[in-house]
Formats: C-alpha cells, structure tokens, sequence
C-alpha cells in the first residue's frame, strides 16, 4: 500500500447537502483526513434525505448521504456556543483546509470568516461555496440546485423543443460544483505549500454553471459570433442519431451525418441509399424528410436486436453509440468487474453495500497499487470523543460536560 496524494491533509468539513459534502467526499477519496463538523442531535440535512436503508427509523440510513460522506469522520458540534467556538478555532491552527456552504455572512456571523481564521492559521486553503458568490447583486438570493441550474446552466437546452426545458438529472448540478471545487482547493493548497500563505475561493453555482462544458460555452460564443439565442435542439436533427428502443432496452447513437453515415446505412440493410442522389451528401441527408425516412428503417432494424447484438455491430462497422444501461446491467459490467471497479462498504446500519468504487487509478513504477477501501459514512458524532482527545487533547471529564451542555 502507498500514500495517496492528499495523505497527511488535515480538512475541516463545514457543508451539508450535496455540492459541499462531494467536494469534500473527494478530497477524501485523494486521501485527505476530513472532519465533517454537524450540529448536534439533527447533523447535515443529507441524513434525511430518502430513500434510507430501515425506512428512516434509525436516522442513519441516507443512501446519499452515505454515498457523499464515505470516507470522512464525524464531530458534533455547536459552533453559536463559545465552547464550541473555542474547539473550532483550535481545530483550525491544524488544518490545511476549510470548506464551508453556509449563505454568505453566516462564517461572518460566527466569526469564522476567512480574515479571522487567516489569523488563526494564515497558511490555510479555505474555500466557500454558494449560490452566487460572495459579492454581487445576488449574493443574498435564496434557491436550490434546480433553480441555479435554469438561470446559470444549460436548461434552457434541455428537453425537447416543442416542451418546456427539463433539469440535468438530479444532484448533478451539486456534483459539477462540488467537483470544480474540490480541484480549485487541490491547487490552492499546491500553492499554499509553495508560498507558505493561503487563499480564499469563492465558488459558486451562477458562474460555475455558466461555464458549464456541455454547451454553455459554445451558446455563449455563438450568441457573439450571430446574435443567436440558444434554444432546445430537434428531437434528431441528423439520420439516426438519438435515442432508439430495442428489444431489450433503449441504444443511444450520436450523429451519423458525415463519414459515419455509409456504416451504419450498410449496418441496418440500407446499402441502396447510399447510391441515391438525395442521400449523396451531409446537406442533403440533414433534410427533415430525409431524417425522417431514415429513422423509419433504423426503428424497424433496432426492434429486431438486442442491446447486446447492436453494441457488437457498431463495434463492427464503426457507428457511435452505446446501449442506455440500468443499474443493474451495470454491476454486472464486464468491464467493471475485471478492473474490480465497485467496492463493498460495510456500514453499521446498513450492512455491506455495493459503492462506486475510485474515480482514478495510480501506479507506482510499472506496478499497478491497489487502494484501500474507503471507510463507511460515519453515524452523527461518531468520532466526536476521538477528535477532542487525540488530537486536541481533552480529558473525558470536560467532553461529557460539553455533551451534557449540548455543546457537542
């Protein structure tokens, strides 16, 4: 076993929800030592988000705040008490990191901003995110992930164009934020250690959604290059491309327009097309009459196959597409099981449960390493007496009087 890059990292978690706490689940997964910090008795909102192991009744059983937290140690504790304020301040002098998701000003509030804790420890990485940053009109504006991702993301492009615009599946918005943020830290914290100061990041969902690769960018440049507004592309603008049922399934193919169209033309039983002067070029085969005769034969030829025989065939001929797989079909993956992809986590409550394994792989020499097994999410306080004792140093007398106080 060797070290993983962020091995000695000592990171202070104050987040809850899902942009926060991913950033954080992969500074963990890098190998970074991270204390969530909860509020006593209810912890991160995560916790009651369903659906949960037990029905809820045990309060520990989140699937998603056990896939956001694995990794991570868990401290109660009550940051508007004094007490409770003096144990942060003497867990910041040893952190390298701080990440936090509070509405702008309440760091501030507690006297946890970045200036007061920069005097505690001016070498720190300390990162907030927010809806829209730290400054700005918005700054105080309220609004989930679902409401970011309208006004910064690309929603406006999603769906089909004849309905109203869709949202990107579920947490991803959160996960794109969290994940900008973590490697925002990751290099901040490479130049913290180069230059013996730290800094201040300001992430947020406006402007990271507004970045966002997946046509945000190109809306954006050809908005300037015409006066374009971006709208939702057609259901299949070009022969074949889309999402296709099968006789198991659905299959997703990309565009065939240009060199890939003879493939899959050859590959449905449509060669004759091909010596057809209104299929001879891109142009002409972008016709909405063209795309729809087209798609009438590919539907027929995509009945009569399963997602199995079709992935085959493509490989064949060079057509690009995959099959839209379930869950299910995805744990059983070929490819997943030799790379021993998936984890098993045994949790307390839970019991042993299949994770998505690491995002990465390394290698030392010509050897590859294998990684450790990332440790369960922890229960709420878990690790509460373990912090205070060993690495702050206090005795369990003046513990349980903070617990008896409610402090932790």
């Amino acid at each position: 076993m060797f070290n993983l890059p962020m091995s000695g990292v000592n990171v202070l978690d104050l987040t809850s929800n899902a942009a926060g706490p991913y950033c954080t689940r992969l500074l963990a997964d890098y190998g970074a030592s991270v204390i969530k910090v909860e509020i006593p008795n209810s912890g991160d909102p995560a916790r009651k988000v369903p659906p949960f192991f037990d029905d809820g009744e045990s309060g520990e059983g989140s699937s998603l705040f056990m896939f956001l937290n694995t990794g991570k140690q868990s401290l109660t504790l009550d940051l508007k008490d004094n007490r409770g304020l003096e144990v942060m301040k003497k867990l910041i002098i040893n952190a390298d990191i701080l990440v936090e998701n509070f509405r702008p000003g309440v760091m501030e509030s507690l006297s946890l901003d970045y200036e007061s804790v920069s005097q505690l420890n001016n070498s720190i990485v300390y990162t907030s995110i927010s809806n829209f940053g730290q400054t700005g009109p918005h700054r105080d504006w309220k609004g989930s992930d679902l409401v970011l991702y309208g006004m910064g993301g690309p929603m406006i492009n999603t769906g089909h164009p004849d309905k109203e615009p869709l949202q990107l599946a579920n947490y991803l918005p959160s996960f794109h934020v969290g994940a900008t943020a973590a490697a925002a830290t990751s290099i901040a914290l490479w130049g913290a250690e180069a230059t013996g100061e730290g800094d201040w990041l300001d992430i947020n969902f406006f402007e990271t959604l507004m970045g966002h690769i997946d046509r945000r960018s190109t809306a954006l440049l050809n908005h300037q290059y015409d006066g374009t507004i971006s709208t939702r592309p057609p259901v299949a603008g070009t022969p074949g491309s889309g999402i296709w049922p099968t006789a198991d399934g659905g299959y997703f193919f990309t565009t065939v327009l240009a060199n890939r169209f003879p493939a899959m033309a050859k590959m449905i039983g449509a060669e004759h097309l091909l010596e057809d002067p209104l299929w001879a070029t891109p142009a002409a085969r972008a016709a909405p009459e063209r795309v729809d005769e087209f798609s009438a034969i590919v539907i027929l030829w995509m009945l009569e196959h399963t997602k199995s025989e079709i992935r085959d065939e493509v490989e064949k001929v060079g057509v690009y597409g995959g099959p839209i797989n379930n869950i299910g079909e995805l744990l059983q993956d070929k490819h997943f099981e030799e790379r021993n992809f998936f984890q098993q986590i045994k949790h307390p409550v839970s019991g042993s449960l299949t994770y998505p394994g690491y995002n990465f792989r390394m290698t030392v020499g010509d050897q590859q390493e294998d990684i450790s097994d990332r440790r369960p999410a922890p229960l709420l306080g878990e690790n509460t007496d373990e912090i205070l004792s060993n690495q702050l140093g206090m005795d369990q007398s003046i513990i349980e009087s903070l617990r008896k106080a409610k402090v932790v």
